[in-house]
């Protein structure tokens, strides 16, 4: 996969225009996920009040890895790559996600640099909630806070199994 964020790559989620979209709008594209099996509808537009949604070209660099600016994102349609970058600058594809699948959690929960970096596959309609988005749901709806928290960790969890898994794999085990 050759991506070079410095050509023909669109850069930065966070700098492009956010769709102008009612709670209940936003409520119904979570809603098209499996993402939101354990929110009923109207937890979700609660959610809602601190997400933004794009609408992305394909080929438009989200994050750059070692980028400091946390957030999480929900691909509700499309496709994104998370790549990491050889020492040479080729891009590698670690994985190929889409609608229902989150990157960016772990820079949600402990604001650590990118351990990777992210790029639409497709044309792609993405909800982002920022890390200070996040920080205010846990102020302002605490019991949500915890679900979505909860939420993560579930999904954290499931990305170390799979990882553990691959590497057991390529190590001939």
């Amino acid at each position: 996969m050759a991506v070079d964020p410095g050509k023909g790559t669109q850069k930065g989620l966070l700098a492009r225009s956010r769709m102008n979209l009612t709670f209940t709008e936003k409520a119904r594209l979570i809603d098209s996920t499996q993402w939101a099996n354990q929110f009923s509808f109207t937890q979700l537009k609660k959610l809602a009040a601190y997400l933004d949604v794009y609408q992305v070209p394909a080929k438009t660099l989200l994050f750059y890895e070692g980028d400091k600016n946390p957030y999480l994102v929900l691909i509700a349609r499309g496709s994104v790559h998370v790549v990491k970058f050889a020492s040479s600058g080729t891009a590698r594809r670690i994985a190929t996600l889409g609608p229902g699948r989150t990157i960016g959690e772990m820079g949600i929960i402990d604001g650590e640099p990118r351990s990777a970096s992210a790029v639409t596959g497709t044309e792609a309609t993405l909800l982002v909630m920022t890390a200070e988005n996040f920080a205010r749901l846990n102020r302002e709806l605490p019991g949500m806070g915890i679900q979505l928290v909860l939420k993560i960790a579930k999904i954290m969890s499931q990305h170390l199994r799979e990882t553990s898994g691959r590497l057991i794999e390529l190590m001939g085990g």
